[in-house]
């Protein structure tokens, strides 16, 4: 696996040398104080972003992108822990940076996250903490061993719970650097602080751990992780979609379905209604019909009745009589056809009764 560097061509490592790697959060000063290291001019960052976004190397001197940059995340710490891995020699020292002053919680969150779940504990023996931004007068003097100054500084800083823990670690081991551009003598100061401090610091072997190799499976694994999340987010926002669809599908069906039952329950209401009002009028015409037929007979038992009578009259005159006119048959005639006009009339009276009974058992 190759190193992951910007300047990858021209990497040329020598073996013999300490090789020096340099680690912190975002804008501690790790690229200025590579540049001036290796007389490079490499641009540096500010405190929000990174501007070192590869592992660059010149000489033994390893810039690494700034952990805790809002445009990395775990990009930076899979760069980190492929170049770490690519390093089969392994690394002499690693430098971690921080500001002078500014160390909280967060910053030591960080630390603990690079070192126990990217590094581990065995680097602790490699590390040094390098402190920049310090202006005071006696930078000379704080970077001396056993010095009243150096003695003073570091019980400050074991006093605040954040600086002490990185120090227990590292065994005390901690320089202070100025490297503003602004002050060409403390940049100097500075350089031979890190050289006296590389010429005496002897690490016991190399850092080559073996848990890097699990922290890059870990790191890839959780990338592989987010894009099946991101993945399934998708789906899910589409089964999302799919879903409204459907239910508003539903809806408009169970809306169709009541209207259609309101329309039906009306239609049943109304052929009731018609069914009652046509039941009403046949009977109404029935007993309408039945009524004038009453009527005919009892004109036609009248007429009947006269007939009668004249028969009675016209027998009595042929008694009296032996001959008589044919004009008297004539009244005769008359009755004869009443009589069988009646006859027919109550015959179908009797066929609509007939039929009307019928008709009331089919409903």
């Amino acid at each position: 696996m190759p190193p992951c560097f910007d300047n990858a061509e021209n990497v040329t490592i020598r073996q013999r040398e300490k090789l020096i790697v340099l680690l912190g959060r975002t804008d501690t000063g790790k690229t200025s104080t590579f540049n001036l290291m290796t007389g490079l001019c490499q641009p540096i960052g500010n405190r929000i972003s990174s501007t070192t976004s590869k592992c660059y190397s010149s000489g033994n001197y390893i810039d690494t992108p700034g952990f805790g940059d809002t445009r990395g995340g775990d990009v930076s710490h899979l760069s980190l822990v492929d170049f770490f891995i690519s390093l089969s020699s392994g690394i002499d020292i690693l430098f971690y940076f921080v500001r002078f002053g500014t160390m909280n919680t967060t910053d030591l969150n960080l630390f603990l996250d690079i070192y126990k779940r990217i590094l581990s504990i065995d680097a602790y023996e490699n590390s040094c903490l390098v402190i920049t931004d310090y202006s005071l007068a006696n930078l000379e003097q704080v970077n001396i061993d056993g010095s009243e100054e150096r003695k003073s500084l570091l019980k400050q800083l074991h006093d605040n719970d954040k600086y002490s823990y990185i120090l227990d670690k590292f065994q005390n081991r901690v320089m202070f650097l100025d490297v503003s551009p602004t002050d060409y003598s403390r940049r100097e100061l500075s350089k031979e602080i890190i050289d006296r401090f590389l010429h005496s610091f002897q690490p016991k072997s190399r850092f080559n751990c073996q848990n890097l190799q699990d922290a890059y499976r870990l790191i890839r694994r959780t990338q592989e992780m987010e894009e099946h999340c991101r993945e399934y987010r998708t789906e899910i926002e589409e089964l999302k979609t799919e879903n409204e669809f459907l239910r508003n599908l539903y809806e408009k069906q169970i809306r169709h379905c009541q209207q259609l039952q309101i329309s039906y329950e009306e239609s049943t209401n109304q052929l009731e209604q018609v069914h009652q009002q046509t039941l009403l009028t046949i009977e109404t015409n029935h007993i309408l019909t039945i009524e004038e037929m009453k009527r005919q007979e009892l004109r036609i038992r009248d007429e009947v009745k006269q007939v009668r009578q004249q028969l009675e009259e016209i027998e009595q005159e042929m008694d009296r009589s032996v001959t008589f006119n044919v004009v008297s048959y004539i009244p005769l005639i008359h009755i004869i056809t009443n009589i069988m006009e009646l006859n027919t009339k109550r015959k179908i009276t009797q066929r609509i009764r007939k039929l009307l009974h019928s008709k009331k058992k089919i409903m």
